[in-house]
């Protein structure tokens, strides 16, 4: 996630740069041609591209409001995903018995051990180095027969609670319902990741915008003249960078700048549980690079 106000005109230009910097030799193709040949200029109507620029737009925005839809319900999902850790680290502190320090601490650390996993498994990385601070090596191997690490882990932790924590049923319900959310929060993550904005929305907005800012100079330049360059490269940079907008917010799990900065919920996360345990530990929070927050 880019931080607030670390964007910069380098930023900005790169953001768009390549498409831009088409759009701009085209620009300057068709003012060349129009100013040598001039009496053999076709005129082309303003209004017709008046109406086409208003209409994809419009299509822009639309699919640009549907993919942020998409970006914060990920990250509400994971704002749940944090709230629940926090309580399932809480009744693992007060309806576990006094004696069962050890279990409590093993109970934390699978489930630290979890939102790493799920984390590292929406983004399609390996997790094993990340999980052998956290689980045994038994475990590992058990967990590389698994198509869905995350899941497994809960469901292993789910299993331990039932077999050695000898609760009351009441108890038993508590961990259950946090279970349920924390499978629910989950599950809304990997639906995300794993349905992608129909093909209408990631191929059309690309043809729309395309096609707008290859007719653009031939609408200003009867106009502007010499300045069409300057003029539609500016009124294309909005519409190449509302295209780049949507591309970069529909995928929110995709490592990339602009994802939901799950490296850095995740390692917030730990850090909570362990203070609970009241563990020393060295773990900081993630800091931000380059204006950026992984």
């Amino acid at each position: 996630m880019i931080v607030p106000g670390r964007a910069h005109l380098g930023h900005i230009l790169r953001y768009v740069g390549r498409p831009l910097g088409v759009l701009f030799a085209w620009d300057v193709l068709v003012t060349a041609v129009y100013l040598i040949f001039a009496q053999y200029w076709v005129h082309f109507p303003e209004l017709p591209l008046t109406l086409l620029g208003s209409a994809v737009a419009v299509y822009l925005s639309f699919r640009n409001t549907t993919a942020y839809a998409r970006w914060w319900e990920a990250r509400t999902l994971w704002g749940a995903m944090v709230n629940y850790s926090r309580s399932f680290a809480r009744e693992s502190r007060t309806l576990l018995a006094q004696g069962a320090a050890a279990l409590r601490s093993e109970l934390v650390h699978r489930h630290i051990a979890y939102v790493h996993a799920l984390r590292l498994h929406l983004r399609r990385q390996a997790p094993w180095e990340e999980l052998a601070r956290l689980l045994s090596a038994e475990e590992i191997e058990r967990l590389k027969g698994m198509n869905n690490v995350p899941n497994a882990i809960v469901e292993r932790t789910a299993e331990i609670i039932a077999e050695r924590a000898q609760l009351d049923s009441m108890k038993q319900v508590a961990f259950e319902r946090t279970f349920s959310e924390l499978s629910n929060s989950q599950g809304g993550m990997e639906r995300i990741k794993n349905t992608p904005l129909p093909q209408q929305y990631a191929t059309y907005p690309a043809l729309f915008t395309h096609a707008f800012c290859l007719l653009l100079p031939l609408g200003l330049v009867e106009t502007l003249g010499i300045y069409t360059p300057l003029g539609s490269t500016a009124v294309g940079f909005l519409f190449l960078a509302l295209l780049q907008i949507g591309n970069d917010m529909q995928n929110p799990f995709e490592n990339t700048e602009n994802d939901v900065p799950l490296t850095t919920i995740t390692r917030a996360i730990e850090i909570d549980l362990r203070d609970g345990l009241g563990e020393a530990h060295g773990i900081k929070p993630a800091q931000v690079e380059r204006g950026v927050l992984w």
